[in-house]
């Protein structure tokens, strides 16, 4: 999305409830994650041969994150850094808002699955909403893993798009090697037929500690193969490739030197978003509120040369 948004910018670890957040409504199922925070090196002992090992600087940074608390990263070699400014951010009872120079730099959306219901999107434009990221489907846990379509997905598209709202999808995955990261991303598309995005199309792959997740046991380096196997054919089919991700993923699972190509949606519920590199559209709230949609609703905001959608 560097060259789709213009960019003005360049994973959890946190109590279960906090970390549920972060994937509501992704999968449509419980998700939690433990309490710990896994050392890089513990995530990258079984690579295989053929992945370079990841490029640092050797530098030393020090953050302190709003879920993960206090830690220390090597800085990665050529990875763009977060450039926002944390005095441009604002809110008022519905959102949160971005500027630069006086200037608005961002445009507010919703993410939604199946499991918002029936939606009002003439509402939910005329609330202030620009753009909406819909799930279009996911694969299941388990060993059989299998591929699933959210009923409401072309709905959802066919009704926002109707209305004017910008819209982009993102897919629930649960790959384990890069052959079924492919197979998602063509899913995708299937699903999506002749409807055309306006929005990216992200890769949403998560840390899930449940019995039956696939993903488990997933070393980091195959965490990093598959979300560039599935951007990868995500661009070759004409979309847009965004990979969505907490940041204790960002941080200690995904090797960021082989992803720089790639936007990321990031996923932190805070007040500012302190992510230390860069990202062009983040998640604040999974509570939100939005006229037309009867239920709480996952909030996103855009980062973006807002002059390229009026």
């Amino acid at each position: 999305m560097k060259r789709l948004f213009s960019a003005v910018l360049a994973s959890s670890l946190v109590i279960s409830a906090i970390l549920t957040g972060c994937s509501a409504g992704k999968n449509g199922g419980s998700s939690s994650q433990s309490s710990e925070i896994i050392p890089t090196e513990a995530l990258t002992t079984e690579q295989p041969a053929t992945d370079a090992p990841v490029k640092a600087t050797g530098g030393k940074v020090h953050i302190q994150d709003s879920l993960l608390g206090d830690i220390w990263i090597t800085e990665l070699e050529g990875v763009e850094l977060n450039k926002l400014d944390s005095s441009g951010f604002s809110s008022d009872q519905n959102f949160k808002y971005y500027s630069e120079n006086g200037k608005p730099a961002s445009l507010e959306g919703i993410d939604v699955s199946y499991n918002n219901g029936d939606i009002d999107w003439k509402k939910v434009k005329n609330s202030g909403i620009d753009f909406v990221m819909v799930r279009l489907g996911g694969r299941g846990y388990g060993d059989e893993g299998s591929l699933y379509t959210d009923e409401k997905a072309t709905e959802y598209i066919q009704g926002a798009q109707k209305e004017g709202l910008k819209v982009g999808g993102y897919f629930f995955s649960q790959a384990v090697t890069n052959a079924e990261a492919v197979e998602e991303a063509d899913y995708a598309a299937s699903v999506l037929g002749d409807l055309k995005l306006d929005f990216p199309l992200a890769y949403d792959w998560e840390i899930i500690k449940d019995d039956s997740a696939r993903t488990d046991s997933v070393t980091s380096a195959q965490a990093t193969e598959c979300a560039r196997a599935f951007c990868d054919e995500v661009k070759k089919l004409g979309f847009t490739p965004m990979i969505y991700s907490p940041s204790r993923e960002l941080y200690f699972k995904y090797d960021l030197t082989r992803l720089k190509d790639f936007d990321i949606w990031y996923c932190e519920y805070a007040n500012t978003p302190v992510f230390y590199y860069s990202f062009s559209m983040w998640q604040y709230s999974d509570s939100g509120r939005v006229d037309g949609i009867d239920h709480d609703v996952d909030l996103d905001i855009c980062f973006t040369n807002v002059a390229e959608y009026d």
